[in-house]
């Protein structure tokens, strides 16, 4: 078995636009290590959400891969490479190999469906052989990122901001994927939930297993939680590598200028 979850080579990802193609992709490179979570920093626009979606074959138009392949490593299965595998395949390994927390994804759930219903067309769907482990599963999984079993009973508009972006993650990791991508998991939230979050993700890791791969702009979150990470700029990989070792001795200027933006007691506002 590789070592590897998911293997990036070449990447490119165009827009067409009215004054021409825009690169948002540049020939990225990227390697994703089974058990691991990798961050994905850069500032807004660098090319991290539009990376997410193109490896997990959601990008709309007018955006289209141009170059490269994804080569996935599922547990106990043969590489695919998702940049070819036809549409029925890929739905298959939706939530049951990979899963997505989009960013913005706190407004996801569906807004008159019960937390529990939401679970069920997750699990039916795409795990029907599971169907007499459903209603036991619920309450477990809602366990895991520290949420109480009545909170399935509950509609969207009755949690915070902080407890649906918790159901989405339980649902997401509810058929045991490889690979979880979560983009921007921590934003329009407030510090303190910001700490719940990062701390079920690690959890979430640990109890199941699943590969991470955590897209922010924030160093912070990435500081906390990455085992390692990579840097992007203009839609270019500018720098990899564990996680101490970048934020000790940044080899990338740009790297270097987003770990400085990072806020600290004591240090005087320019």
């Amino acid at each position: 078995m590789s070592d590897s979850v998911l293997e990036v080579k070449g990447l490119d990802v165009t827009y067409s636009t009215n004054r021409g193609d825009v690169k948002a992709v540049r020939g990225l490179d990227l390697d994703v290590r089974r058990g691991e979570i990798l961050g994905i920093a850069g500032e807004s626009g660098s090319g991290k959400s539009t990376l997410a979606v193109a490896l997990l074959r959601l990008l709309k138009p007018p955006g289209k891969v141009t170059g490269g392949s994804v080569t996935f490593y599922p547990g106990g299965r043969s590489p695919i490479d998702l940049l070819k595998v036809d549409g029925e395949e890929l739905r298959v390994l939706r939530w049951s190999a990979l899963s997505y927390l989009p960013q913005g994804s706190m407004s996801s759930l569906n807004p008159v469906m019960r937390v529990r219903d939401q679970f069920k067309d997750v699990i039916l769907e795409h795990a029907p052989g599971r169907r007499g482990e459903v209603d036991t599963m619920i309450p477990r999984l809602l366990g895991e990122v520290g949420l109480e079993p009545r909170v399935a009973s509950m509609y969207p508009h009755e949690l915070s901001g902080g407890m649906k972006q918790r159901v989405l993650m339980a649902i997401a990791v509810a058929l045991e994927p490889d690979l979880m991508i979560a983009d921007e998991p921590t934003t329009a939230l407030d510090v303190t939930i910001q700490r719940v979050i990062l701390q079920s993700l690690g959890d979430l890791r640990r109890d199941f297993g699943v590969t991470l791969m955590v897209i922010s702009h924030d160093m912070g979150v990435h500081a906390q939680l990455a085992d390692r990470v990579a840097v992007m700029y203009e839609g270019r990989l500018v720098e990899v590598g564990d996680v101490r070792q970048v934020f000790k001795d940044p080899r990338d200027p740009y790297t270097r200028q987003l770990i400085e933006s990072i806020p600290r007691v004591g240090r005087r506002a320019s």
